[in-house]
């Protein structure tokens, strides 16, 4: 099943809202080629889940007729709007449409943690968002009773 030239935009459009440029990341996702990563993911899938997958372009792509009101599509959009967009789909109040929006962001996910550099950015650790505890362990807000050995939960499991 292959995609429409209008397609493409879409979801060239669509991921670029997920992880657009000039963010904390390292890049964004657009210069990855997530249109035809979609493209290719939908065209090895099974039958019902390229349905699925193209389905869930269509929502998103046409949602702004609906959120923004405007007769506009995902690609029409400025960046800004798109993410106001996909921040409403993952917060619908139906379900299906939350999963898929969250499904649709988890397969741009899977093409952007192929990049070297967002690897990279997501296996080093920041400073000063951690600290070293005991053993060199890596602990998080942690309460101060649970930062030694053993901790406050060491016999939960008993």
């Amino acid at each position: 099943m292959k995609l429409f030239g209008f397609e493409l935009a879409w979801a060239a459009a669509a991921f670029d809202a997920v992880f657009p440029e000039r963010t904390a990341l390292p890049h964004g996702i657009a210069r990855m080629g997530p249109a035809r990563f979609f493209a290719d993911t939908i065209a090895v899938s099974p039958l019902e889940q390229s349905i699925g997958l193209r389905l869930t372009l269509w929502i998103v792509a046409l949602a702004p007729l609906w959120i923004l009101r405007r007769p506009r599509t995902i690609s029409d959009i400025g960046p800004e709007e798109r993410q106001r967009v996909l921040e409403r789909l993952v917060a619908s109040p139906v379900y299906a449409i939350r999963q898929l929006v969250v499904a649709f962001k988890a397969i741009g996910s899977l093409l952007y943690a192929q990049s070297p550099e967002a690897r990279a950015a997501m296996t080093n650790p920041r400073s000063g968002l951690a600290s070293a505890g005991p053993e060199g362990l890596v602990q998080i807000g942690l309460p101060a009773n649970a930062r030694t050995r053993g901790g406050a939960h060491a016999h939960a499991a008993e």
